[in-house]
């Protein structure tokens, strides 16, 4: 059965859980009505398992696929320039809609696409991985990466609709699993420590992909991220407790010019250098510290990284879209289920907590 979630903001959109890709053309129909051209934006991959599926449900309306490789490295103005091309050749105007098949580099790069091509023009998420059902689709951030920082050249665009299909999860490897999970622990450390409670007594079940699990899974951690966005959706306050993880995990990405480490792994070293920070600041004891690290390994996320110059790393986190008025701004837990942001840490401290998680 689909449930439905509206996420409040500028633009009220919904969110539809449990809904079958090939009964998204019904959907269209409906609110948009007879006519329309539909432009997918998806990578080879995901298009070799989804695509068919849905061009076939969308064969009354004009629908065009544009493919890119699978890698983060395409969430680029290069790629940006290259799908204007490819959206020209199939004769998109300002009424077409994009239809962002994928996970969340896709997500990312064909809604900023969305957003600027023709002073923008509309789409709808189709999350095609756990990362993005249960984080990057929801509450319109788009953006694509540069050579200085992640994500540094975005938008807030929200799309029209939500589109979550949860059989998806079914094809995904371990590793695309593990890289929603570390978003799940997130928001579980954020804002719910019954669902902390719950990834840690479902360990087994989530590691072997179980659907109901994992249904539930996403359901309780996306609800952690409507709520949040709902309430802020431009990042001026509450939002900004969604970065946990991120300032530290961004920096490592840009080192590896997001080749190296994937988001998921940045955001689980990251979340154990906030959480060592937090630690040596009072902030979370011991054994929570100890809790919230098991955790991870449990789910066999990185907890550590190969050595490398921590004063780079920090000079990487300068560039972070969060910062205000040259102070580094950072999420820090403050026990399980509540975080707090903060903009005194000194330069000694966050050099000491990459030191916790540089082998």
């Amino acid at each position: 059965m689909t449930q439905r979630i509206d996420v409040k903001g500028s633009q009220r959109y919904p969110l539809f859980l449990g809904a079958s890709i090939g009964e998204l053309g019904g959907y269209l129909e409906e609110r948009f009505g007879t006519r329309g051209h539909y432009l997918i934006i998806t990578n080879t991959l995901v298009a070799d398992y989804y695509a068919d599926k849905l061009m076939g449900d969308l064969k009354q309306f004009r629908t065009e696929l544009i493919t890119v490789p699978d890698s983060e490295e395409e969430k680029s103005l290069n790629r940006i320039s290259k799908l204007t091309e490819q959206a020209l050749r199939c004769r998109a105007d300002r009424d077409t809609m994009v239809l962002a098949l994928g996970g969340g580099v896709i997500g990312d790069l064909a809604g900023f696409f969305a957003s600027i091509f023709m002073r923008g023009i509309r789409y709808i998420h189709i999350p095609t991985t756990l990362l993005s059902q249960v984080d990057s689709s929801i509450g319109g951030k788009v953006a694509v990466n540069h050579p200085a920082g992640k994500n540094l050249l975005g938008a807030f665009y929200p799309p029209q609709a939500v589109w979550t299909d949860f059989s998806t999860l079914d094809t995904l490897p371990w590793d695309e699993i593990q890289n929603g999970l570390a978003e799940t622990i997130k928001h579980a450390l954020v804002s719910d420590p019954d669902l902390f409670d719950f990834i840690e007594n479902h360990t087994g079940e989530i590691k072997c992909a179980d659907r109901e699990v994992m249904k539930e899974l996403a359901i309780r951690s996306l609800s952690v991220k409507v709520k949040i966005v709902s309430e802020d959706e431009k990042e001026k306050g509450q939002r900004m407790l969604l970065n946990l993880g991120h300032s530290f995990g961004h920096a490592l990405e840009t080192d590896e010019s997001y080749k190296g480490v994937t988001h998921g792994q940045g955001v689980s070293i990251g979340i154990v250098a906030a959480a060592s920070l937090a630690c040596s600041r009072g902030l979370i004891t011991d054994m929570q510290l100890e809790r919230i690290v098991n955790l991870l390994l449990k789910m066999e996320l990185p907890i550590t990284i190969e050595a490398r110059d921590p004063q780079i790393l920090l000079n990487y986190m300068a560039a972070d879209k969060k910062n205000k008025a040259g102070s580094k701004v950072l999420v820090l837990p403050v026990g399980i289920g509540k975080s707090s942001v903060t903009s005194d840490c000194t330069d000694g401290e966050i050099i000491k907590a990459w030191e916790k998680v540089l082998k």
